[in-house]
């Protein structure tokens, strides 16, 4: 029983994004620019793969913290990329149907490598102040330079950064900032302190309940958001808060409670976008973090499904002498005429994908397996539902960014570290 009512659930979320998506942003929000219609029989065959990944592919229950990152990338990813993908581009549906069947068994094989117990790997033996000292005090100074930096620079303090024309402006403005060479890695420094010190303190602080730690946590990610206007950093808190009230405990039900709560959350978005002209919850929450996934991964498909590019625009290969005149993302935008400066960013498989085709959906899968069985084993040290949290936050990282550039840019192998030499205190002993 409880196996169908996952999978109801997951086949009610895919028919609210094909609602909301043929009445809301396809129609009124800037998706509406890509929309073209497909025979039903491959939405159809959309379901049917996600019944089959539901059934018989997802756990039904949480029993270690990568459990919680394929829930992520299944709801927020793979699902809304089996129905909606056929309306970006160009080609044939029955083209896009075959990449999206090896996109599915490229998924199916990342949750199997994830099966099995949970790994042993070694721990870095500090006592337990190392781990607040070493998340405080960066966390703490990082945030005073980026809002000190914000306040120094010549970046429009009146700038509206709920305004979605006015972001663009100011993360253009924040790039040439970072840039000019008057502060040499900044740029890392702002990622880490977005990526890994910040949501690591929130977290803990939630799960711990040490106000300072939230606080100090909040304090990261709205400085980062003010200096960039980066937005996934004010839904952030409302992730890591989310996947707490959900379940992130062994034995819950997450999948299932996620599913439903998206559906929701998508239901609710339409209609007061549609009843009421308020475009918040449906703008940020449905196109932004799922329905961009979708259409993100068809665009890569169509522009590099001839000529993979073989990491060219891989940071390590400029010291082989191989430098690209124009990125991934650079190329995927001026083909799609996303009007996008910056460029179209892949997400993890997408970006794999582009660099070595249908291989590179194997070896996305192969990585992301490692990372995740690496976060398993610090389970062993950590309270599993910060590990848990952070396993979620990094799936959806992979939803936004390649997963080569997760480990260093994004902050993973800080987040593995920091973990790696957390010291359980008694009263958490008795709980974890």
């Amino acid at each position: 029983m409880n196996r169908l009512l996952l999978v109801a659930a997951c086949l009610l979320y895919g028919l609210s994004l094909i609602w909301s998506y043929e009445n809301v942003e396809g129609v009124a929000g800037y998706l509406a620019t890509y929309i073209r219609f497909f025979p039903a029989v491959y939405e159809i065959a959309g379901f049917v793969l996600i019944a089959g990944l539901a059934s018989f592919v997802m756990p039904l229950r949480i029993s270690k913290p990568s459990d919680v990152a394929l829930w992520m990338l299944f709801l927020l990813w793979l699902v809304p990329s089996l129905l909606l993908t056929y309306h970006a581009g160009t080609l044939p549906a029955s083209e896009i149907f075959k990449f999206l069947v090896a996109v599915s068994a490229s998924f199916a094989l990342l949750v199997l490598l994830c099966r099995g117990p949970i790994m042993k790997v070694p721990r870095i033996s500090m006592p337990s102040l190392v781990f607040k000292v070493a998340l405080v005090i960066p966390t703490l100074a990082l945030s005073a330079v980026v809002i000190q930096l914000a306040t120094r620079t010549n970046l429009d303090p009146t700038v509206n950064l709920f305004d979605l024309p006015a972001v663009y402006g100011r993360r253009l403005e924040a790039q040439q900032v970072m840039e000019s060479g008057s502060f040499p890695l900044f740029g890392y420094a702002l990622s880490l302190l977005g990526t890994s010190l910040a949501p690591i303190c929130f977290i803990y602080g939630l799960i711990r309940r040490r106000i300072l730690f939230v606080v100090l946590g909040l304090t990261g990610l709205l400085s980062v958001f003010f200096f960039d206007g980066t937005k996934s950093n004010l839904f952030l808190p409302i992730l890591f808060a989310g996947m707490l009230v959900l379940g992130i405990n062994r034995g819950s039900q997450f999948g299932t409670k996620l599913a439903f709560s998206l559906t929701g959350l998508v239901a609710v978005g339409g209609y007061l976008w549609v009843e009421y002209q308020f475009i918040w919850i449906s703008s940020f929450l449905t196109r932004r973090m799922i329905m961009a996934k979708a259409t993100t991964l068809g665009v890569y498909y169509e522009t590099f499904r001839d000529s993979p590019v073989l990491m060219q625009d891989f940071g390590p290969m400029r010291l082989i002498g191989v430098t690209p005149t124009t990125g991934k993302a650079n190329l995927v935008g001026q083909s799609f005429g996303a009007g996008l400066s910056e460029g179209w960013n892949g997400n993890g498989w997408s970006s794999m994908y582009a660099d070595f085709g249908i291989g590179g959906l194997i070896i996305a899968s192969a990585l992301a397996a490692i990372l995740l069985r690496l976060f398993d084993g610090t389970s062993r040290y950590a309270p599993f539902q910060l590990v848990a949290a952070m396993c979620g936050y990094v799936a959806f990282v992979w939803g936004e960014t390649a997963i080569t550039t997760s480990i260093l840019t994004y902050g993973v192998l800080v987040s593995l570290l920091l973990l790696l030499q957390y010291r359980m205190e008694p009263e958490e002993r008795r709980v974890y």
